[in-house]
C-alpha cells in the first residue's frame, strides 16, 4: 500500500503559506526513474522498493474509436520496479493497453496500485471506455477479447503473484455491465475504467476508484464487487455556448484519511472547467459523500502525509481545454485550508500519480506519453 508517512521538517512545504518563487528556488526535483510508458499511480513496498504502473502506449490492434478518438490496443502495459538500490526493471510486461492514433498517446492500461507488505502488487486494468466501431455502436470487452485475448484483462483488479503473471481478483468491467450504478444518475452507458485501488485493513477489503462509472466500489475477499457511492452528474457552463451542460464527475483515485474515512479526487468531464474538480469524503460504511475540498482542476492523483495534510495532484492545471499541459500540486489542511505549492516552472507535465515518503514527494510525470514518462523526487533542499 502507498507509504503515507511524516516529511521531515526541513523536507515539507509550509502549510498555511503560498510557496513563493524564491522559495520554489530552493525545492529540488531529481529523475528517479525514466523511459516509462504513460505512468501513472505509484507505491512503495514495506521494504522501499518504489512500484509504478504504466498504462502502455497501445499496439497493432484491434483498432476502434475511444473517447478521444482513434486508437489501438496491444500488450504494452506494464508495473515497474525501482529497488531500494536506483535499479530500474519491470516485473510484469505483457498487460493490455489501447492508446489514441497516431503517437501513441492517453494510454488506458495498468493506472491503480497498492502494495501489501514488501512485494504484493495489485493493479487495477482499466477500460475497456466505451469503444466505438465506425457506426458508432459499442465494442464489448468481450469482442475486443476475440480479436486480441489480452483484452480480456481489461476492467479487472489484478494482483501479480509472479513475473507476467497476473492473477485475477475482481471483474470490475462485468459489475458495470451487469449493475452499472450510475445509470441511475443519468450516464446508462456501460463504462468503465478502474483507475485507483486501496486496501482497506480494518475492513479487509479493497476499495476501487471507477472514473469511467463515476463510482466508489468494494470488493471483497472472495472477489465480489458491490457498490459503495455512485457521484452525480453537475450540470456546467458551456464554454461554446448554449445551455448548461451535465459534467460527470469521473473520479480518479481513491485514498484513506486519518480520520478512517476515504477521500477520492475527480478529473471531471466534459467541459473540464478549470476549478470545477472536488476532493470528495466518502462514509466508509454508509457511502454518504460530502465535499471536503473544492476548485481544483483535472486531478490525476492523492496522497496524505502523517501530519493529515493532504497533496493534491493536478494533471493539467488550465484545464484539458487550455493551452498549457503544466500540472499542479497543492496541499490541503485538516481543516480544508488549499494552498499550491510554487515549483520550478516546467516541472510538471501531465503528472499521473503521487506518493509520500520521508525523503520527499514522488510523482511521475509525462504520463500521457510512451517512452519519455518519469518519476520524479520533489523535496525541499
Amino acid at each position: 500500500m502507498r507509504v503515507l508517512r511524516l516529511l521531515p521538517a526541513v523536507l515539507l512545504l509550509p502549510l498555511g503559506v503560498l510557496v513563493s518563487p524564491a522559495a520554489a528556488a530552493e525545492i529540488s526535483v531529481d529523475v528517479v526513474a525514466s523511459g516509462l510508458d504513460s505512468p501513472r499511480h505509484l507505491a512503495f513496498g514495506s521494504r522501499g522498493d518504489l512500484f509504478v504502473a504504466e498504462a502502455g502506449r497501445g499496439g497493432s490492434g484491434p483498432c476502434f474509436v475511444g473517447a478521444e478518438g482513434p486508437a489501438c490496443m496491444g500488450t504494452t502495459g506494464a508495473v515497474t520496479k525501482v529497488d531500494r538500490s536506483g535499479h530500474q526493471s519491470r516485473i510484469v510486461q505483457g498487460l493490455p493497453s489501447y492508446a489514441n492514433t497516431p503517437g501513441d498517446v492517453h494510454a488506458i492500461g495498468p493506472h491503480g496500485i497498492t502494495v501489501l507488505d514488501a512485494d504484493r502488487v495489485f493493479i487495477t486494468s482499466g477500460g475497456p471506455t466505451e469503444p466505438k466501431d465506425e457506426s458508432g455502436a459499442t465494442i464489448s470487452r468481450d469482442a475486443l477479447a476475440a480479436q486480441n485475448p489480452a483484452a480480456n484483462l481489461f476492467g479487472r483488479l489484478l494482483k501479480i503473484e509472479r513475473p507476467n503473471q497476473p492473477r485475477n481478483v475482481a471483474d470490475l468491467w462485468a459489475f458495470e455491465r451487469d449493475v452499472n450504478p450510475d445509470a441511475e444518475v443519468g450516464n446508462p452507458a456501460v463504462d468503465s475504467n478502474a483507475v485507483d485501488v486501496l486496501f482497506d485493513n480494518n475492513r479487509d477489503r479493497f476499495v476501487v476508484a471507477d472514473a469511467g462509472g463515476n463510482a466508489i466500489n468494494v470488493v471483497d475477499t472472495r472477489g465480489r464487487v458491490t457498490n459503495l457511492a455512485v457521484f452525480p452528474n453537475r450540470l456546467v457552463p458551456n464554454p461554446f455556448g448554449g445551455p448548461d451542460v451535465p459534467m460527470q464527475a469521473v473520479p480518479t483515485s481513491v485514498v484513506m484519511g486519518p480520520d478512517g474515512q476515504y477521500y477520492v479526487s475527480e478529473l471531471t468531464g466534459f467541459p473540464f472547467p478549470p476549478g470545477g474538480a472536488n476532493v470528495y469524503r466518502v462514509n466508509p460504511r454508509t457511502g454518504a459523500v460530502s465535499v471536503f475540498a473544492s476548485g481544483f482542476t483535472n486531478i490525476m492523483d492523492l496522497a496524505f502525509g502523517n501530519d493529515g495534510t493532504l497533496y493534491v495532484l493536478e494533471f493539467d492545471h488550465d484545464g484539458l481545454l487550455g493551452g498549457s499541459t503544466d500540472g499542479g500540486l497543492f496541499t490541503v489542511s485538516r481543516d480544508g485550508t488549499k494552498r499550491q505549492v510554487a515549483l520550478p516552472p516546467g516541472t510538471l507535465t501531465g503528472p499521473g500519480g503521487i506518493t509520500v515518503r520521508k525523503d520527499g514527494l514522488y510523482i511521475t510525470n509525462n504520463s500521457g506519453s510512451p517512452g519519455i514518462g518519469q518519476v520524479l523526487r520533489i523535496k525541499s533542499s
